[in-house]
């Protein structure tokens, strides 16, 4: 009976862990810069000029941005679009306060870029790049249960 009892507590410890680990690994940081990267690598990578940043990470490059446009959804899901001049690009960044569902969007002409949110009180997070020649906008797609419907709303 006290070997039951133990691996009960055993295996709810570890699965607790797995879910506080999965959390950890899922919240990113805030996007910023780092010393050890080059936001050359994207926007001059290749030789195919700041095309290059499409789809890549901005935190990961070392991209810093300023606020172009923001607002705040009907879900309570605040959004920023972003831009990096040294980078020659945007994306979107999100602040989660109340844990809604949803997807952050970086629409351009012709490419967009997605990121689920993880639904957890007080996540922020951000979208890859959008080449500055996108002309992209900053979105979020969301169920919005108070007219039970699914809904899109962009700032940019």
């Amino acid at each position: 009976m006290f070997l039951a009892k133990h691996s009960a507590r055993v295996r709810q410890m570890a699965v607790a862990s797995m879910f506080v680990m999965t959390a950890v690994l899922a919240a990113p940081g805030a996007a910023s810069a780092s010393t050890t990267t080059d936001p050359d690598l994207c926007r001059n990578g290749g030789g195919s000029g700041y095309l290059s940043c499409n789809g890549k990470d901005p935190n990961a490059l070392g991209c810093t941005g300023v606020t172009k446009a923001d607002g705040q959804a009907k879900n309570g899901v605040y959004i920023e679009l972003r831009y990096s001049s040294t980078c020659q690009a945007y994306w979107t960044r999100y602040t989660n306060s109340g844990g809604s569902t949803g997807e952050a969007q970086i629409k351009g002409t012709s490419v967009t870029y997605k990121k689920t949110l993880a639904a957890y009180a007080g996540e922020t997070g951000w979208t890859p790049m959008a080449a500055a020649n996108q002309s992209p906008k900053a979105c979020l797609h969301f169920y919005y249960a108070a007219t039970s419907q699914w809904m899109d709303y962009c700032v940019g």
